[in-house]
């Protein structure tokens, strides 16, 4: 049976709209609007773009489609705009099954771990008017929700709540969760997110029910009882802002960590745990949980936020059908152009490019003199960070890498981390994974302190990194050109960082990476089997 699954916009905070498409229980594709439509986090668009993609990669007309799955399920007359858009845009319009939208980031992590069962818990800012869910799952079973969380007590309005504080906008959080380990947590929060025997509650009183994209989440409250530590966009960053997000990252942490406990608590299985939703994100925050033990297994799927809804609502629309579903054996489930495509971009934009017998030793070359690549290959990756496939890559070793990447190309601030992509079989000799394959690059971990110089620009000023370990199973082009770099260097390591400009989303297609390039301080650009130069 075929299903596509949809995550659209129909309010103003509904954003990072898709689509997947599922045969037999199995992703073929899964795609994301921004990517199509440049611009970022698409607030508000329905998934125009994504939903076309994913049946041109399937080869499926829209009419062979057996159910739509879609979350909205609190939305009013959401299954009737659903279906006047798929009647008014595609001609046909099949089933359609609205599901609750936490149900989906945990369907979208359970049936894409290749778990048997285990305990899931998405956490998130808001989402059908809840915020997030404790669940247990098996293949056999299904999923059994055992705890909703109220949107009145959310971590992800929290944690948003204080991006924008501290000068930020909604989609930063990741800027909060850098800048936070250049302070210390002295700031008391215990009166904004406080303990309570329903795990934890938030104090109203600091948030404003925002009704238009305008508005800030924070109260006047809010200010008058933190106003040293308020910044505005653009101001110089203090002590008192470190401070403030170093307070927010570890004030958050302790109620994820409290979420987990009682997750294990309450399900029966105790070994593994699938985790998704916004929330699980903070990639800080899992490096706690992952040392914590907890759990002996912790997976996250590539595209944890509400970009993963659609993969979910695919999952669930095959439960649904009684199809068996099947986990993703990769996160590289998007858009795919040929050598054929890109040398006919190539030749319209009089590139100056050429096609080595060995892409991946020349480059590699190129990587060990400290020249910065653009690298790109194959099918477009699922989430919010490059995995290998629309990467810019550079030299860990040169101290000066950090600051040339972040003024020259990706033209962001400069306390910003960039992450290592490492040969699996070396990760632990430089990272403490504890064990832990993490190819989604979802967690921070300690650097081992001997080796730092090795990987200098890709260790953050706490002393840990956010690793992606690289296999030749899921990416081989990416292991043979580490692996390249590594025979000339000893060193198994790249920067990998996304393919993009401050502000836009990764590069979809070769005229994007090459928009890309020629704006930027890239000085080559691989694009399938080209190597592309500025001379």
């Amino acid at each position: 049976m075929i299903v596509l699954g949809v995550h659209c916009g129909f309010n103003i905070h509904t954003h990072e709209p898709g689509a997947a498409l599922a045969v037999n229980g199995k992703i073929i594709a899964c795609c994301e609007e921004e990517r199509y439509l440049r611009n970022k986090n698409a607030i508000g668009f329905l998934p125009n773009y994504s939903i076309r993609a994913t049946l041109k990669i399937a080869k499926i007309n829209f009419k062979k489609i057996n159910l739509i799955v879609s979350t909205g399920i609190t939305a009013k007359n959401y299954s009737k705009t659903l279906r006047k858009y798929f009647m008014d845009n595609f001609g046909y319009c099949p089933k359609i099954v609205l599901v609750d939208h936490h149900l989906s980031h945990i369907a979208s992590a359970f049936y894409s771990s290749g778990y048997e069962k285990a305990t899931c818990l998405s956490l998130d800012a808001f989402g059908d008017k809840k915020s997030g869910l404790i669940a247990e799952a098996s293949i056999n079973g299904g999923i059994k929700p055992l705890k909703y969380i109220s949107s009145k007590n959310s971590l992800g309005n929290f944690y948003s709540a204080a991006t924008e504080f501290l000068g930020y906008s909604d989609g930063d959080e990741y800027k909060v969760m850098g800048l936070a380990s250049y302070g210390k947590p002295k700031v008391n929060l215990d009166q904004i997110l406080m303990n309570s025997d329903n795990l934890w509650k938030l104090n109203s009183k600091f948030f404003v029910n925002q009704k238009t994209p305008f508005e800030h989440r924070y109260s006047e409250y809010f200010i008058n009882k933190y106003k040293k530590y308020k910044r505005k966009n653009g101001e110089k960053i203090t002590v008192s802002h470190k401070n403030f997000a170093a307070s927010v990252q570890s004030h958050i942490v302790k109620f994820i960590k409290k979420a987990f406990l009682n997750s294990s608590k309450m399900s029966k299985y105790k070994n593994s745990i699938c985790y998704a939703g916004g929330v699980a994100l903070n990639c800080s925050a899992v490096k706690e949980i992952l040392y914590s033990n907890i759990f002996q297994n912790i997976y996250i799927p590539p595209n944890p936020s509400d970009r993963g809804l659609a993969l979910g609502c695919a999952y669930l629309g095959s439960v649904h059908l009684k199809d068996k579903t099947k986990p993703i054996t990769s996160p590289y489930l998007g858009s795919q152009y040929s050598d054929k495509d890109i040398k006919k971009e190539l030749i319209n934009n009089n590139s100056v490019f050429k096609k080595p017998k060995n892409i991946y030793s020349l480059t590699a070359r190129l990587l060990s003199k400290g020249k910065i690549v653009g690298w790109y290959q194959g099918r477009s990756e699922i989430g919010a960070r490059a995995l290998g496939n629309r990467s810019i890559l550079a030299d860990p070793s040169k101290k000066e890498m950090k600051e040339i990447l972040n003024k020259k190309i990706k033209y962001r601030e400069e306390f910003r981390p960039f992450a290592p992509a490492v040969l699996e079989e070396h990760a632990d000799k430089y990272f403490n994974t504890n064990n832990s394959k993490i190819p989604f690059m979802n967690c921070t971990v300690k650097v081992n302190k001997k080796l730092i110089k090795k990987m200098y620009s890709a260790v953050h000023v706490d002393g840990t990194s956010r690793v992606q370990t690289v296999s030749k199973k899921m990416n081989i082009k990416f292991y043979n050109l580490i692996n390249s770099f590594y025979k000339i260097t000893g060193v198994p390591i790249l920067i990998n960082t996304s393919f993009n400009l401050k502000g836009q989303p990764i590069v979809e297609t070769p005229r994007d990476a090459l928009m890309t390039f020629y704006g930027s301080g890239i000085d080559y650009l691989v694009l399938g089997s080209y190597l592309i130069s500025k001379k």
